[in-house]
């Protein structure tokens, strides 16, 4: 993240990646780790003879219908989380930059958000080899006390993609209560997205329709509340229109404006508004009410998942534009 001098940007294209990536990568860990839990413990349990103790202990073992759904999955999540990483190192310019941002943690949005990060990737690489069957003999409590550990972990992770560019107090339009629930909401959806891309492309959809289908239900409910909380977020920021003037409000007021209509304001109504909400909404309502009679259109599932990610990278990249440029106008112009 570069810091705003005259005539450079204030986060690079790197960012905003790292912001998408994150996001997306955090909400897929959550909600694999929610299905994980769902799954009945008599499906993936076995009793295994403990020599030591001459008794059956109970382990984790997945069927292979489950691990065709599950580790895939959990590969997708671990690259892009990955991605998310090299990004930020690209940014950050040298590796060791980041292992000192580790190794010397003080209390900020950036370092408990990089602690959670890690704690997600970590913990998805455990249930990873778990539920591809790499690792035997763990114990099912083991697993499960992981899948109910990453929960909050990658909730952590999904919130601070947002409290990131929130602390940043210079930028007026980052500043907004709203924009954290905005990111919030979007990295659920993009996670949901992620998901049903994998079972799509492993081919599992169709041997767990029942849960295919309440995925895809639950990414209509989150795609519903993120057009509230974008709706709340543009409402606050249209708020800055009728302040006093000030360089604060001067900022927020062009931040807002280049937003809905300046350069890239195309890609926000276009990209984000119509391709990234409303058309995987339709998308999906149209996949549920044709599975709701017995047919299971995955196709739609997967079109309406690739419109919500590419809606979540539209949305990162139009407000951090949005958001710096006017900031750095006043700056250079003062």
């Amino acid at each position: 993240m570069e810091p705003c001098h005259e005539g450079r940007i204030m986060f690079g294209m790197s960012i905003v990646l790292y912001l998408f990536l994150g996001g997306a990568g955090a909400g897929a860990c959550l909600v694999l780790a929610v299905a994980g839990l769902l799954v009945p413990g008599e499906c993936i349990a076995v009793s295994h003879p403990d020599r030591a103790r001459r008794a059956s202990q109970t382990v984790f073992w997945a069927p292979s219908t489950y691990r065709k759904l599950f580790a895939p999955a959990y590969g997708c999540v671990l690259v892009v989380l990955l991605l998310g990483v090299l990004c930020l190192v690209a940014d950050l310019g040298r590796a060791d930059r980041l292992l000192l941002l580790l190794s010397t943690p003080t209390f900020s949005h950036i370092v408990v958000g990089a602690y959670a990060y890690a704690a997600c990737f970590a913990l998805a690489v455990m249930l990873a080899l778990a539920w591809a069957g790499v690792v035997r003999g763990v114990p099912l409590g083991w697993v499960r006390f992981f899948g109910v550990l990453a929960v909050p972990v990658a909730a952590v992770a999904m919130v601070y993609t947002g409290l990131l560019l929130q602390s940043l107090a210079a930028v007026p339009l980052w500043a907004v209560f709203w924009l954290p629930a905005v990111f919030v909401l979007s990295s659920l959806s993009c996670g949901i997205a992620l998901f049903v891309g994998a079972a799509h492309i492993s081919e599992a959809g169709t041997a767990f329709a029942t849960l295919f289908r309440r995925i895809v239900l639950c990414d209509a409910v989150v795609v519903l509340l993120e057009i509230a909380a974008v709706a709340a977020f543009l409402a606050a920021c249209g708020g800055a229109v009728d302040a006093p003037a000030s360089g604060t409000s001067e900022a927020a007021v062009n931040s807002y404006l280049d937003l809905i209509a300046g350069s890239n304001a195309g890609l926000w109504w276009v990209g984000f508004a119509g391709l990234g909400l409303a058309a995987p909404l339709a998308l999906e309502v149209v996949f549920l009410r044709r599975a709701r009679v017995g047919h299971t259109p995955c196709r739609l599932a997967l079109a309406a998942s690739a419109c919500v990610l590419f809606g979540g990278f539209v949305m990162r990249f139009c407000i951090v534009e949005a958001g710096m440029h006017p900031v750095l106008a006043i700056a250079a112009g003062g």
